[in-house]
């Protein structure tokens, strides 16, 4: 009979504690939401070309720049540089954290209306000759460059940068780069 209540015992402390790992686990995993942004350039093409520092050395892109050049003019887009999703759907209060996984740098800029960033030869090719307004202002709030490689804090889903309702959110650097996030 001591047996058996030791080992209730012990039983009851284990499911506790695993409930109690369960929920911190939880509860750090939802604290905040990544928002990726990829690409695939080849260091080594693109630095050549464009010039030293593009395409961070350690990427593993593989996509040389003039096959870039033209799948950007062909298709007016280039699909490995992209967000991790075309749409994003967060509770209010939620931190957002821009993660670029690419080697290149990537902006996340609020825009009323999607256009052209701030690369002319880039907006032409992909068909977006007007830039966007948001993408001529300096980096702020609203317009957040992110470093190939890095993590960079972003806003707080029901801020002013992204309030209740749908934000439309592009890369000013690749302007085909488009998200939405809608906060509830």
């Amino acid at each position: 009979m001591r047996y058996r209540s030791v080992s209730l015992a012990l039983l009851a402390l284990l499911v506790v504690g695993s409930t109690l790992v369960y929920t911190a686990k939880s509860s750090a995993s939802e604290g905040f939401v990544s928002i990726r942004m990829w690409d695939n350039c080849d260091p080594h093409t693109f630095n050549e070309t464009v010039g030293p520092g593009t395409c961070i050395p350690g990427a593993h892109g593989t996509e040389l720049f003039p096959l870039f050049i033209q799948e950007v003019a062909l298709d007016k887009i280039a699909g490995a540089w992209r967000f991790g999703s075309t749409r994003y759907t967060l509770p209010e209060g939620r931190v957002t954290k821009l993660d670029n996984r690419g080697g290149e740098l990537h902006t996340f800029t609020k825009v009323k209306d999607f256009g052209g960033g701030f690369a002319e030869s880039l907006n032409k090719l992909s068909g977006n000759p007007i830039p966007a307004p948001a993408c001529l202002q300096p980096p702020n709030p609203e317009n957040i460059f992110v470093e190939a490689g890095t993590v960079e804090d972003g806003p707080v889903s029901g801020s002013a940068t992204l309030p209740v309702g749908s934000t439309k959110i592009m890369c000013c650097v690749h302007p085909w780069m488009r998200t939405i996030v809608n906060v509830k």
